[in-house]
């Protein structure tokens, strides 16, 4: 750890080298050709990648010190004006003439950017506004108000939160960061904990294999998490929380431009503890670990320095945890404990100087050190991983950008060192690819009908050479067709391929403490995926609407089972002999119902069977049946948010230990459903907000999650059998501070 520590130390040092008076750009103002202020457009200066809004007087920050600057204006429904500015002078006050009438822009739009009808994937977006409907301390809770993703505990001891997107477990979801692969690996049971809430812009879902840029492991989709920008965030931020629990966390944000506006740097700190010791239920286990974590993110941002663009990224984190046994028990002790880190260093960087406009390329890289140790029981883990990747990328636009093709080619290396109950298990991963893609996206209006004109196509293929598993070919296909530039049906089809973690991967069947028995040599995870969508954004009585309809299905050709019912005494972990097959589907629409009152109605379905020890069974743990009620309200003068997020669970089947004559049976239960309700009240002032708020407050709770807790050494003991909240009703208090 001792070179972590150093790489920390030298690029802090060259950060407070660079760090002098913040050069704060100039105040520009956006107007239409009639003289009307445009609000609420995104702004792009020299090509780059980074946008800033205009706010409620068309007022922007324009950073750069190359002119004539080149300003990318994107006013929504596929509007974008295009504007070059000679001088500082003219900077001042920007005009931006558009081909459609101000009222179809300007108007006040209160539509989020959470659907798009006119890009060609399936992309759901949640942006930082929806973060701060809720506490949102951390990824994990940042899909609260969102239908398509589920997140969940997975099991009684560990804390460990995983989430669901197309029935499928988060690990068949391709996450990316700042859109580079990561949290593939060792510590992917904590990875939706070490990215805390105040540090998210936004996060995309893009449902379906469509992908083909950052790998084919995603067969549920990509589900991108992007970061704040050092350019755009506050200079300086405090964040701070606490609960009725004993959890509090703290989090500061520093951000400067440097004196060449060009470059700006930021750095991240997050730091938390549950302090409290709680047993609501009285069974001698704790409802949730005792816990700290600290975490730390640099990020330095090159941005209008000529043709180039750069972003570098050093994040350490440290998330400890002890659980189990509230009095440990001389006789028949049992305690969870784990102590995972975290150190990554990654980046970017592109060049968009060619001559030609829409030409580009891009290098992507990382290096990624994991290390978690725990014990579950009598059952050990110690496991070190190493992971570099690096990616080349060149994008070319015709015609427009009527036609994009990207292709390129990447690498990843991975040493892996496992021992679990004393073996190991170490794997050497070694894996060059090469990618296309080509992109028809023609500008969608109503004018034009054509249906060349309203149809949209993207069409990825992806070639891997695994050291280990051989070549693996995955195309990709994704096609859409707008009836309207407001209304759109999608249709997508893939297929994928995913190297497992079969311990982390499954750490809520090994928490229990049984031996582990691998039948046979593990082959890499394979599926095909497909669906469709239809998306509508529309008004009705002159107000937002929308609806979004999804149905999706996964065929594996081998998936890893992880058997805990043939043996009662072991986990049997082997691949699929037979079929697994998911089927998903949501129903999702919202409204404004008066002005500033959204509401959010959601519904999901969940089919999920495969075969196991020679019988087809269902998934336990996974609810049939999902339902979501989120409302919103901001008062006219935005000095208060009110939200309250409503959530059914329909019932779900789960395993349960019984004595019988002659030793131990295993049998499944369906669990009743159940609602719980989070609610959250924001006062806000100019640079200040003050959030309380409640959750669960129906204060159900699962009441024996442990099975078996007075003999945990016997075969009745299981503590991965959870389908409903260990915390009951709890309360909570946090400030948000932009100090500058």
């Amino acid at each position: 750890m001792n070179v972590k520590y150093l790489w920390i130390a030298v690029i802090l040092t060259l950060s407070n080298l660079m760090y002098a008076q913040n050069e704060d750009g100039i105040r520009s103002k956006l107007i239409d050709q009639h003289g009307t202020p445009i609000i609420a457009a995104w702004v792009s200066i020299n090509h780059s990648a980074t946008k800033v809004q205009t706010d409620e007087n068309g007022y922007f920050l324009l950073k750069t010190s190359s002119w004539p600057a080149h300003l990318d204006i994107d006013m929504g429904d596929n509007n974008v004006v295009h504007v070059d500015i000679a001088n500082e002078e003219e900077a001042k006050v920007i005009t931006a003439k558009k081909v459609v009438e101000l009222h179809e822009v300007v108007v006040k739009e209160k539509v989020t950017r959470e659907l798009n009808t006119i890009q060609t994937r399936n992309v759901e977006t949640i942006t930082r506004k929806e973060f701060q409907k809720a506490a949102c301390c951390r990824l994990s809770e940042s899909f609260d108000n969102t239908g398509s993703v589920s997140v969940s505990e997975t099991d009684a001891v560990t804390g460990a939160k995983e989430m669901e997107i197309l029935g499928l477990r988060g690990i068949y979801s391709l996450m990316t960061l700042d859109n580079i692969p990561d949290f593939c690996g060792i510590n992917f049971p904590f990875a939706l904990d070490m990215i805390p809430g105040t540090w998210l812009d936004e996060v995309s879902i893009s449902k379906g294999i469509s992908n083909a840029i950052n790998g084919s492991y995603g067969f549920s989709g990509q589900v991108n998490v992007g970061l704040k920008n050092p350019f755009e965030d506050k200079p300086l931020f405090v964040n701070l929380y606490g609960n009725t629990m004993g959890r509090y966390e703290a989090n500061v944000h520093m951000n400067k431009v440097l004196p060449n506006p060009a470059f700006a740097t930021g750095l991240y700190l997050h730091a938390s503890k549950n302090f409290s010791k709680i047993d609501h239920n009285h069974d001698n286990y704790l409802d949730m670990p005792i816990s700290t974590q600290l975490n730390a993110l640099y990020k330095l941002k090159i941005n209008g320095l000529g043709p180039w663009e750069s972003n570098l990224d050093v994040q350490f984190v440290r998330d400890d945890r002890k659980s189990g046994q509230k009095t440990v028990s001389a006789e028949h002790p049992y305690t969870a404990t784990s102590d995972a880190q975290r150190f990554t260093i990654n980046g970017n960087t592109g060049f968009v100087g060619f001559d030609k406009e829409g030409r580009s390329i891009g290098f992507k890289y990382q290096y990624t050190n994991n290390i978690l140790d725990a014990a579950y029981g009598g059952l050990n883990y110690a496991g070190t991983q190493n992971r570099g990747y690096f990616q080349a990328l060149y994008e070319d636009r015709f015609d427009d950008a009527r036609h994009i093709i990207y292709a390129g080619a990447s690498i990843l290396a991975e040493g892996l060192k496992q021992k679990i109950a004393g073996t190991d298990f170490n794997r050497n991963e070694l894996v060059p690819g090469v990618y296309a893609e080509y992109a028809y996206n023609p500008e969608i209006t109503d004018v034009n009908k054509k249906f060349t004109e309203r149809f949209g196509l993207v069409a990825a293929v992806r070639a891997d050479f695994h050291n280990i598993y051989g070549t693996q070919i995955a195309p990709a296909l994704t096609a859409k067709y707008n009836i309207t530039p407001d209304m759109v049906l999608r249709a997508n089809v893939g297929k994928g391929y995913r190297t497992p973690h079969f311990f982390t991967d499954n750490i809520s069947s090994f928490v229990n403490g049984r031996p582990i028995q691998i039948t046979e040599n593990l082959d890499p995870e394979e599926a095909l995926n497909y669906g469709l969508s239809y998306t509508l954004k529309s008004k009705i009585a002159r107000r937002n609407f929308s609806i979004n309809a999804d149905l999706y299905q996964t065929r594996f050709q081998n998936q890893i089972i992880v058997d805990q019912e043939t043996d009662l005494s072991a986990v049997r972990v082997s691949n699929l002999n037979g079929e697994s097959v998911t089927t998903s589907a949501l129903l999702s629409t919202s409204y404004e119902i008066l002005n500033d009152f959204t509401a959010k109605i959601a519904y999901k379905w969940n089919d999920i069977r495969y075969d196991q020890a020679g019988q087809q069974v269902t998934k336990i743990l996974i609810p049939r049946h999902r339902a979501l009620l989120a409302l919103h309200y901001t008062t006219p003068d935005k000095g208060w948010e009110f939200s309250n997020t409503t959530t059914w669970i329909g019932p779900q089947e789960y395993l349960e230990r019984i004595q019988v004559e002659g030793g131990v049976a295993q049998i499944r239960h369906e669990a009743k459903s159940f609602v719980t309700i989070n609610a959250q009240i924001t006062k806000k002032w100019n640079d200040f907000d003050l959030y309380f708020g409640g959750e669960n407050l129906t204060n159900y709770t699962q009441k024996n999650p442990i099975q078996g807790g007075d003999a945990p050494q016997s075969d009745l003991f299981d503590v991965s059998q959870v389908y409903a909240p260990l915390a009951g009703i709890r309360g909570y208090v946090g400030i948000r501070w932009s100090i500058l």
